[in-house]
């Protein structure tokens, strides 16, 4: 997963100042119980990345402080200062891995034997 934080050259144009990127990222169960409450997993009807990505708007807009700690959970050291410069289609797709990864964690578990 990969973030980029945007920052204004000398002309004013849109660069990339930073990258933050995360190879792998261990979803803590209170988090995947937080993002499985927010998105409302028993609404998810195929799991669709259309589906998933509606639910993700979802997520941002009632959630705000939660996809803020999961970013900075994934994202090492990066600040809320830097999070206001990141573009918003960006954090979708980090957010929408961690659903997917939340769904597929979620149904192991309830796939799992006793």
């Amino acid at each position: 997963m990969k973030l980029n934080i945007y920052g204004k050259n000398e002309d004013g144009k849109k660069i990339i100042v930073k990258t933050y990127t995360a190879e792998t990222y261990d979803l803590m169960f209170g988090t995947c119980e937080d993002v499985a409450h927010a998105v409302n997993l028993d609404a998810l009807k195929t799991g669709s990345d259309v589906e998933i990505i509606k639910m993700v708007g979802n997520l941002v807009l009632q959630s705000m402080d939660t996809v803020k700690d999961l970013l900075k959970d994934i994202f090492e050291d990066i600040t809320d200062e830097e999070l206001k410069n990141t573009k918003v289609t960006e954090i979708a797709i980090v957010l929408v891995d961690v659903v997917k990864f939340t769904i597929m964690q979620l149904n192991f578990g309830n796939n799992a034997k006793n």
